[in-house]
């Protein structure tokens, strides 16, 4: 499946998770076409704009939506501190074999109850 193709699919299933199901009012909301969103179901081009616009308006991820990364409702996850952020990043540096150890060592820590 292209990366268009599979961008098109995931805006399809954004919009009918939301039950929006006139492509003329989502049009209208977003101030363009109903032939332009018909397009980006399609796989058709996609400004940035538009996909930002989209992407509130569906109250989806953006990163989702165009690359198909994290989840749908990725972008509510605010869990994530800025140290944790750190700490993913810091342990990126690492070889697969040392990130492989660290996990192994996480997952032996008991969650606190």
């Amino acid at each position: 499946m292209s990366r268009d193709h599979a961008r098109g699919k995931r805006i399809r299933e954004a919009i009918a998770q939301k039950n929006v199901t006139k492509n003329q009012a989502l049009a209208a909301e977003l101030d363009v076409s109903a032939a332009a969103v018909s397009r980006w179901q399609s796989g058709g081009h996609l400004s940035l704009e538009s996909a930002c616009a989209l992407a509130e308006r569906l109250d989806v991820s953006l990163d989702w939506l165009l690359l198909g990364r994290g989840t749908i409702d990725w972008h509510r996850d605010d869990a994530l501190s800025p140290s944790e952020l750190q700490h993913v990043m810091t342990l990126r540096k690492h070889t697969q074999s040392v990130r492989a150890l660290i996990v192994n060592l996480l997952e032996e820590i008991p969650a606190r109850p």
